[in-house]
């Protein structure tokens, strides 16, 4: 192919490559909204808030000094990594599960201000559980498939009879796992952080402001 050529195909490879990233992106939707609910939770959130626990002000009143490691952040982005590799092996709908779960727990950490410690904690556990559950009811499954008959024959009595002994415990098994991975576990972690929501009084205070500055506000005249 000539430079001629080359030049002249070049604008045609530049829309494909496009095209191909635009495929990409709408076959991976959950992944996308996943990544950037927890890049907001990793990068706008958890600095902030631990920034209020570890910083020591300095003397004559010169700002503060942050006094530990950015942690949460790291807890968060590894979280994010674990569950995004989750995301990506899995079939629908687990990674738009897994994707409407960072939603609901980046909107439970902005609204529950007043634990927003103990619900950003509650959030990435939650999560990181669930990327757990998804790996180990995926390879207990392949376990199970993957079992000799002829192993468990001396214990089952023969061959045909471990055979139908997995086959049911597989299916077993898979029906338990599916209903709890795809239903039980996803509405009990909203379930929980909206109790976590409703547990305190909002009218009280601005629903914006943290337990600490309500006190703070209390005592202090302005």
């Amino acid at each position: 192919m000539s430079l001629l050529d080359t030049l002249a195909a070049s604008p045609v490879w530049f829309v494909n490559g496009i095209l191909y990233l635009l495929y990409w992106l709408a076959g991976h939707v959950a992944e996308v909204f996943a990544l950037f609910f927890g890049i907001a939770i990793a990068l706008g959130i958890d600095p902030a808030v631990q920034g209020r626990a570890s910083e020591r002000p300095r003397r004559y009143e010169r700002g503060g000094v942050q006094t530990a490691a950015p942690a949460a952040t790291y807890f968060t982005l590894g979280v994010l990594l674990l569950w995004l590799i989750v995301s990506a092996i899995s079939k629908f709908p687990i990674p738009t599960i897994g994707a409407v779960m960072w939603f609901v727990g980046l909107l439970s950490i902005l609204a529950v201000s007043e634990e927003r410690v103990n619900q950003l904690w509650w959030v990435k556990t939650g999560i990181l559980v669930y990327a757990i559950l998804v790996l180990l009811l995926r390879f207990g499954l392949q376990a199970l498939q993957g079992t000799n008959p002829s192993d468990w024959a001396t214990v089952l009595g023969s061959s045909a009879d471990a055979q139908i002994v997995i086959n049911q415990t597989r299916s077993n098994v898979a029906m338990i796992g599916m209903l709890f991975v795809l239903v039980l576990y996803p509405v009990g972690f909203a379930a929980m952080l909206l109790n976590r929501f409703i547990r305190n009084p909002k009218p009280l205070y601005n629903i914006w402001r943290e337990a600490g500055e309500v006190l703070e506000r209390l005592r202090t005249r302005t």
